[in-house]
């Protein structure tokens, strides 16, 4: 064992004197002799109960350094010291409960009483003269008595007709002869004489023979099962195996002997008395057992913020209405399909990550439908600033917990155990720990986390779902469903971010989650990432053509200087080069320009920096009316949306992105719509005015007079398709 070599100065003394008996390792012994440096020790022979071996008693020796060692981990343990030592056959006395010391205290205050009185004059040291002087003995007593009760419930220095409350008082003795056999056991014992042996009585195990507790306790182990039968039942099986042996040793020849049936308190005692992990493997299996009641140690430990993060997901017990009335008007009716705004009442699946080291909640998604892709967006989450949610949501507080973790634990089910998973946590080098599933206890953290928020946020709303159909009764939870989604949302925020990160957490050393992240930004800076990083990790990955215009996606224009002279570069041909595009900042992309080398690009129109994708949503649905499409408009219609939609897009952020992968290629064909071409302004027809669009009807002479030939409409201030065509042809023969 590698030893401890920093000083004891805290004990320079050994903590052991001779004749001091202890246990150390779970073994016993005595020191003999101290020595300067060592101490000489005699061990107990002793069974080893797990291998069954016999470890003799020998000497041997300690050093003192090694005696503090033990003492400081809290492996010693002084079973007796000679110089503190209690009456031969007696407990020590921190071996004692508070009752017998109360008990004990008790019948030292009228022994007391009596020495008081005995050194006045006023009583005689004999049986006769407590007996005659028995009434002031017990007042005397009396008074000893409740000033140590009072001195015991703190409440000596009370003034002010303060109620004072010193406990239950005992009845004073019953006779003098008590008084004075007190007095006797205390002359010859002291206060180790005066505790009684309440401690031993009370044990009737010897009321049935070994036969009849055997037998009781064979159908006891038979019965007690996963069925978890009750008492009764299990009462009245020991007792009918009772009278069939009973009966049977009536018939035999010569009769046999008779057994005394078990009492109920009896059997109820027994099964109260067995093993605890016995009883739980016995009735509720050993998977749940070793579930509730394996040992643990310290536990899971994180020094500093962002060292440990785990995270699952949980489907809340509540009904939400999943309207995407006023928040999400932009979206199309696919894109609310996608995140299941279906309008109808539904249970969400949040997905959390939790620091371990602060128990702040570090990321959060939520959905109503496909939650395959929550676990990527709850990881990109974790290294994103949420104080611009908790500000739209108006919380007091702001939620700016986030960076770079440095091991992520997860569950192994389906949606963790991917290829990708693998992949985005190795390239942003985070160690990823895959708790085995069903496992709760490996998770406890954010398992914890979800029991809080459980009982503290979802159980105030209702159209809660409970657990089983026995515990829903009547509650018809989507009737009672009261919150649409952004409501939920806001008030979920709200939650996160002013109470429970402001509540002081008993594992924290009643520090909130809030203040030991801060205290821990004193300690240690915090990694992050840079945006290029994330685009790389998070990003979809396209391969785009390179023109003189730079690259395009999503109708918006990339283009910096060293990229047109990469087009420019020979050979001159078409170059198509791979493109990193992070939905959370389309203001800069990434371009693979070399087997090792990625380079930035900017958007050519610097409106778009810092924008998100939820931003050219917004814009689109803002022009989907409108017949100008140029970057200017754009431009204005961003500016314009920051500042009435920032609370839409902030709660925008809780929900899974939209647009991954699989649907990158429509979304991009849409926004093709919105492109300002000189071939499109050519196509384009003239500007109507107010009116001009106003088509008369024909009279009913004209229908008359062309019913033979089809029924032509005709609009008196436009030209037909026909003149029209004919004047441009004159234009360009001239």
């Amino acid at each position: 064992m590698k030893r401890d070599t920093r000083s004891f100065s805290v004990l320079a003394q050994v903590p052991v004197e001779e004749g001091t008996t202890f246990e150390l390792n779970n073994r016993r012994g005595k020191v003999v002799q101290l020595r300067s440096t060592s101490c000489l020790v005699l061990w107990e022979e002793q069974v080893d109960p797990e291998t069954g071996e016999i470890l003799h008693a020998i000497s041997d020796t300690i050093s003192n350094d090694d005696f503090c060692r033990y003492d400081m981990h809290g492996r010693l343990t002084i079973v007796r010291r000679p110089s503190a030592a209690a009456c031969d056959g007696s407990r020590d006395r921190s071996h004692r409960t508070e009752a017998e010391v109360g008990r004990m205290r008790f019948r030292l205050a009228y022994v007391e009483a009596a020495q008081q009185l005995i050194s006045e004059g006023v009583v005689a040291e004999s049986r006769a003269g407590f007996r005659a002087n028995v009434d002031r003995i017990l007042a005397l007593g009396t008074i000893y008595y409740n000033r140590f009760l009072v001195q015991k419930a703190g409440a000596a220095g009370k003034r002010g007709g303060a109620v004072i409350n010193i406990g239950t008082q005992s009845s004073p003795p019953k006779s003098a002869a008590n008084i004075y056999t007190w007095y006797s056991q205390y002359q010859n014992g002291g206060q180790n004489a005066l505790f009684d042996r309440y401690h031993t009585s009370g044990n009737r195990d010897r009321r049935y023979s070994d036969a009849e507790r055997e037998l009781a306790q064979s159908v006891i182990n038979q019965r007690l099962d996963q069925e978890r039968c009750s008492i009764a039942s299990i009462v009245s099986s020991v007792r009918a195996v009772f009278n069939v042996h009973n009966e049977n040793a009536s018939r035999s020849n010569p009769p046999g002997p008779f057994l005394n049936t078990p009492r109920y308190d009896y059997i109820n005692a027994t099964i109260k008395a067995m093993a605890p992990l016995d009883h739980a493997i016995r009735t509720r299996g050993l998977k749940v057992a070793y579930r509730d009641m394996h040992a643990l140690g310290v536990g899971v430990q994180a020094e500093r913020a962002l060292a440990r993060v785990e995270i699952d997901d949980y489907t809340f017990d509540l009904m939400v209405l999943l309207n995407a009335v006023g928040v999400w008007d932009w979206l199309r009716p696919e894109e609310r399909a996608m995140l299941g705004l279906d309008g109808t009442p539904r249970r969400v699946t949040m997905s959390a990550a939790i620091d371990v080291h602060t128990r702040c909640i570090v990321g959060m998604k939520i959905s109503a439908g496909d939650t395959r892709a929550l676990l990527r967006d709850t990881v990109e989450m974790i290294f994103l600033d949420k104080a611009p949610i908790s500000d739209a949501v108006g919380a007091h507080e702001r939620w700016n917990m986030h960076g770079r973790p440095e091991m992520i634990v997860m569950d192994r089910g389906p949606n963790y155990l991917t290829e990708e998973t693998y992949a985005l946590l190795a390239d942003l080098g985070i160690t990823n720990l895959g708790a085995p599933a069903k496992m709760p206890w490996l998770r406890p953290f954010i398992e914890r986390l979800f029991r809080t928020i459980h009982s503290g946020f979802a159980q105030r709303f209702s159209g809660r779902t409970f657990s089983n159909v026995v515990q829903r009764g009547e509650n018809d939870p989507a009737a009672r469903a009261s919150l649409d989604l952004d409501e939920f949302l806001q008030w979920l925020v709200r939650w996160i971010v002013d109470f429970y990160h402001n509540k002081k957490h008993p594992g924290l050393l009643n520090r909130t989650p809030a203040e030991a992240w801060a205290q821990s930004q004193v300690v240690s800076q915090l990694q992050g990432v840079s945006r290029e990083e994330m685009r790389r990790v998070f990003g979809i990955r396209r391969h785009r053509t390179l023109g003189p215009g730079g690259i395009t996606m999503m109708n918006i224009r990339y283009q910096t200087d060293e990229l047109a002279r990469i087009f420019l570069a020979p050979p001159l041909q078409p170059k198509v080069l791979e493109v990193a595009w992070w939905p959370h900042d389309i203001g800069t992309i990434s371009v693979k320009v070399a087997p090792d080398r990625w380079m930035n690009v900017t958007a050519s129109d610097p409106e778009w920096v810092g924008k998100s994708f939820d931003d050219l949503m917004m814009v689109r649905f803002n022009l989907a009316g409108e017949r100008d499409r140029s970057e200017r408009v754009m431009a204005r219609a961003v500016s314009e949306l920051d500042v009435a939609a920032y609370r839409n897009k902030a709660l925008r952020g809780l929900l899974p992105i939209i647009v991954n992968d699989a649907t990158y290629d429509r979304y991009e064909a849409d926004f093709l719509r919105f492109m300002s071409t000189a071939e499109r302004s050519f196509d384009a027809s003239e500007p109507l005015g107010l009116l001009e669009d106003i088509v008369e009807l024909p009279s009913a002479d004209d229908i008359a007079a062309s019913s033979s030939s089809p029924l032509m409409l005709s609009a008196p201030n436009a030209r037909s398709a026909s003149a029209a065509s004919a004047e441009n042809d004159e234009d360009l023969m001239e």
